[in-house]
This record gives C-alpha cells, sequence and structure tokens, in this order.
C-alpha cells in the first residue's frame, strides 16, 4: 500500500472523544449588517479559517471565538435569547458557535495593541526594538486587555465542557490565545487540550525584547497544553529552546519534543499545515467558481503573472511589485505580453501601519501602469475584496504565481495555486516562507529582501521550459496531494488520541478499576 493511500485511509479514523471544542479569535462566520440594517453573513478570511472549516464538514464542532465585528455582536445578542449558539449557516456544517463579547476597549487593547502590534511583529521577525513602546502602555494593554478577552474564551471553552456529560478535547489556535491553556486547565486539570501555532516562533532572544513578566505569561500559558503544534521544525525547536532558557526547572527533551515542568509534560510537533484539494477543484468547478472564471479570462494576456495576499507587510508585495517593474526594464520584449493580476484583500485598518501600506501598494500600482502601460495594456490588474471563489478560480490560469512574503506560518496561497492550476504554471517562493519546506523543489526560489534576485525568478519562471514547468506543476502537485489537509488532521489526530488514551487510563487508575470505554465520532 502507498503512504498516499495509507493517509487517506488513517484520515477515516475516530477522534477518542465525544466533542471537539475548537477556540480562535476570528470565528469561521463574520456577521454584518446590510445596508436595510438586515444581518447577513459571510464566510470568514485568512488561512486558518480556511484550514479549520473542513472539519465543520467532518465532525461535530462547538467553535468559540470572539465577537469582532458589529454584526457578530447582534447575531451574539439574538443567540443569547434562545440557547447562546448558533447552528452555522454555511451548507454541510455540523457546527455550531458560540460567540465572546468583551468591552471594545478591552478588545482594542487585546487584539490591536498586543496581537496585531506586538506579537504578529515580533513573531514575523519585524519587530524593531529601536522604536520603544512606553512600558506602561504595553503592561496596561497586556494585563486589561489581552489577559481579560483570553479570560473571557477560557470561561466560554470551560462552560462548554461542563454544559456535557463524556470526554471533550479542546483544540486552541494562534497567537491571541496563548493564555487561555494554562486558565483552561486550571478550571479543568483532566481534560486534553491542544493548540496549532500558525504562524512563525521566532528564536527565544526575539522574545527577550517584550518584558520578561509578558514571555513568562506566554510560555506558561501555552504549557497548560498537553500539545502544541507548529508550521515547522525549526518553529518546534524555537520553542523548546526557549522552554530551556526561561525556566531552569522544566525538563526538555529534544529529541522526543516534550517539555516536562511543574508535574506536567507538553507534547511539541510539527504539523505543516495544508489544503483540502478536493475542497478547492470543487470550488473551480462550482458555478460561481465558473462565473469567476469567465470574468477573470479577459485579463490574461500570453503570460500571467498572479499574487494572492492580504495588504499587509509581512507578504512583502512592495518589493514583488519592484521586482516585475525591473523585468520589464530590462525586457522590453515582455511589454504587453505579460499581465500581473493582484487579488488583494485590505486588512487591520485600524493599524497606522496598515494603512500606511496600503497607500504604498496603491501607489506603486499606479506609477508602474503610469510608466509602462498603454492604452491597450495595464502592466497590473489589481483586484481588491475578500472574494475567495473569485481568487481560487483566478489560480487555475497562471503561468506564475509569486508568492514572497518577507517570513510566513506556512502560506496556503502556494498550495492552493498548485491544486487548482490548470497551466503549469511555476511557483516563485520566498524561502522564508514556511511552505518552502515542503515545496523546495517544486518552485523557484528567492530572497524575499532582494529585488534584483526576485525580478530574476519571475524572469526565469515566464521563460522555463516546458518541460521543466510541468516537472515542478506536477511535483509541487503531488506534495500538496500527499500532505493535504486530510493528512494535517490526521496527524494531530492520532496525537491527540495517545494523549486522551494515557489520560483516560490515568483517570482509570484513580477512579474506577477499569476504564470506561470512549465513545467516538467517526471522522
Amino acid at each position: 500500500m502507498s503512504a498516499h493511500i495509507q493517509m487517506r485511509k488513517l484520515a477515516s479514523q475516530q477522534l477518542h472523544a465525544d466533542r471537539l471544542i475548537v477556540a480562535t479569535n476570528r470565528g469561521p462566520i463574520e456577521y454584518y449588517l446590510s445596508q436595510d440594517n438586515e444581518l447577513r453573513h459571510h464566510r470568514g478570511a485568512g488561512g486558518m479559517v480556511t484550514a479549520l472549516l473542513d472539519t465543520g464538514n467532518r465532525m461535530e464542532v462547538t467553535w468559540v471565538a470572539m465577537a469582532m465585528t458589529e454584526g457578530d455582536r447582534v447575531a451574539l445578542n439574538e443567540a443569547r435569547q434562545h440557547s447562546s449558539v448558533l447552528p452555522s449557516p454555511l451548507r454541510n456544517q455540523k457546527m455550531q458557535l458560540r460567540y465572546v463579547a468583551v468591552s471594545k476597549t478591552v478588545y482594542e487593547k487585546y487584539y490591536e495593541k498586543i496581537s496585531n502590534r506586538t506579537l504578529w511583529f515580533l513573531q514575523h521577525y519585524m519587530h524593531d526594538p529601536g522604536t520603544v513602546s512606553p512600558a506602561r502602555w504595553l503592561q496596561d494593554a497586556w494585563t486589561n486587555g489581552y489577559t481579560v478577552a483570553n479570560k473571557a474564551i477560557a470561561e466560554a471553552v470551560s462552560k462548554e465542557i461542563e454544559c456535557e456529560e463524556g470526554s471533550a478535547l479542546v483544540m486552541v489556535h494562534d497567537y491571541h490565545l496563548y493564555l487561555a491553556p494554562m486558565m483552561i486547565r486550571e478550571r479543568h486539570p483532566d481534560v486534553v487540550i491542544h493548540q496549532f501555532i500558525h504562524i512563525p516562533w521566532p528564536d527565544v532572544r526575539c522574545w527577550h525584547f517584550l518584558p520578561s513578566n509578558i514571555v513568562g505569561d506566554i510560555y506558561r500559558g501555552l504549557l497548560g497544553n498537553d500539545l502544541i503544534g507548529f508550521q515547522t521544525e525549526r518553529d518546534a525547536r524555537n520553542f523548546l529552546e526557549g522552554a530551556q532558557t526561561l525556566f531552569e526547572d522544566a525538563d526538555v527533551d529534544f529529541e522526543d519534543g516534550t517539555v516536562a515542568w511543574q508535574g506536567r509534560r507538553t507534547r511539541v510537533r510539527a504539523y505543516p499545515i495544508s489544503v483540502s484539494v478536493e475542497g478547492e477543484r470543487r470550488l473551480v468547478q462550482s458555478a460561481a467558481g465558473r462565473r469567476a472564471a469567465e470574468q477573470i479570462r479577459p485579463l490574461l494576456r500570453e503570460k500571467t503573472i498572479m499574487r494572492v495576499d492580504r495588504i499587509e507587510p509581512t507578504k512583502n508585495i512592495l518589493r514583488g511589485f519592484q521586482a516585475y517593474a525591473q523585468v520589464l526594464d530590462e525586457h522590453p520584449e515582455l511589454h504587453g505580453k505579460v499581465a500581473f493580476l493582484a487579488f488583494l484583500v485590505p486588512s487591520r485598518q485600524a493599524i497606522p501601519q496598515y494603512k500606511r501600506y496600503v497607500h504604498k501598494v496603491l501607489k506603486i500600482i499606479e506609477d508602474i501602469n503610469a510608466k509602462y502601460g498603454t492604452d491597450e495594456w495595464r502592466p497590473i490588474q489589481a483586484l481588491w475584496g475578500n472574494d475567495r471563489t473569485r481568487a481560487i478560480a483566478a489560480m487555475q490560469f497562471y503561468d506564475v504565481l509569486l508568492v514572497n512574503p518577507l517570513i510566513d506560518g506556512m502560506n496556503l496561497v502556494a498550495k492552493e495555486g498548485l491544486v487548482v492550476n490548470q497551466r503549469h504554471g511555476v511557483l516563485v517562493l520566498s524561502r522564508t516562507a514556511g511552505a518552502f519546506e515542503q515545496l523546495a523543489k517544486a518552485s523557484i526560489p528567492t530572497s524575499p529582501t532582494d529585488v534584483a534576485e526576485t525580478a530574476q525568478a519571475l524572469y526565469t519562471a515566464l521563460t522555463l521550459a516546458p518541460a521543466d514547468r510541468r516537472a515542478k506543476a506536477v511535483l509541487g502537485c503531488q506534495i500538496v496531494e500527499r500532505y493535504d489537509l486530510d493528512a494535517w488532521l490526521t496527524h494531530q489526530i492520532h496525537d491527540m488520541n495517545a494523549v486522551l488514551t494515557k489520560r483516560a487510563f490515568s483517570l482509570s487508575l484513580t477512579e474506577e478499576p477499569d476504564p470506561p470505554a470512549l465513545t467516538a465520532r467517526v471522522i
């Protein structure tokens, strides 16, 4: 039996718990109020939601998340009139939603000041230690924002654990909720908790740029987990080294990937996140996908470069356009024959750095089109807005897909493009993207900060021989098919089941002569 078939077989295994509770900052559904004040919804944005939504197709899930928008708050108030939970409005979802609300002041400190301005930049190696934030500002946001919001999520998860009999497994996600696991653990010492972190985990020296109490709180919170998942082996090792550095009494086993501290053992693993291959292909073939494709076709040229990104500094959009401009400078024979379609999603516009970045992106697009464009040819076509169907449908037509982040936890666009593209398109990929660990041989690598190297990579991708294009495209597609979302979930399910089994056995020694059989739900 091939490894691929074995993985598919494993994907049908059972999770040895009665209930799965997912906790995140952003919910899978974003509610909003229409112009006529009607409550509407759309699917949440971002790679994490993309990956996790598939769990709601496969098992019964309660998803606990922050109320981020005014629409979320309205939906929460309506839910409170009934059972405090909302059924998922998406089709084929065995999921219920529980939104958690905190005051707008608390939310701003938690989300804007700590999560996005501090942790996001530090963990993406973009923290500038020369720019000193006032200590009082940071400590206030930590104590009266981040900590309070984590307590609110932990409280909601605890209530979900207590609302039914039977075993529950808690799966926490990402950098917004580093404190929640230990808070849940203090109330439910025997529950199994797993946390997956979607963004990079830097060297411990980067963490020392933050106040010691904050770094200590983060590590203590995370060590409340039974299992912590990272995108790459490097991230996992960085965490282990940090635990060894920060806690002298911790027993860190690098070979086994564990941290034993204060009577608990936390397993640390790498689980490279992926995409639902069948789901992406179904989307392209859906009626909405076909309509989107017809809108894109008139924009294609003899050669088409694409990128799909949220507009934020880590995505390195400016240097990507600068590299494209260099290609046009050095190769005038491509004028009129190449198009660059950029699918851009505005993000975090309340943060000044992000607002400034949007203006810079607009300016460079305008400048390049003005310098090189003609009445018949616009070098860059920017398509704005959160329209995932349009972006996925468009990627079947790229000749070159540019994924050049300064650094990324994974970057699912690289994987999505490989499994839907129909033209043996070539992936140009930053060596610092998490996806590069798996896709190095299937891509043309580039240094994200070297515009000249990126320009050369783009030109190489545009002119690569057909046989070489096909070889890279086929290899990339095979890698993603083998290590798809099923494999990502299966590996975690296997490790979570090991913890569940060990926990059930330990409890049986103190409570009953024979451990009760754990009920199971098929995934």
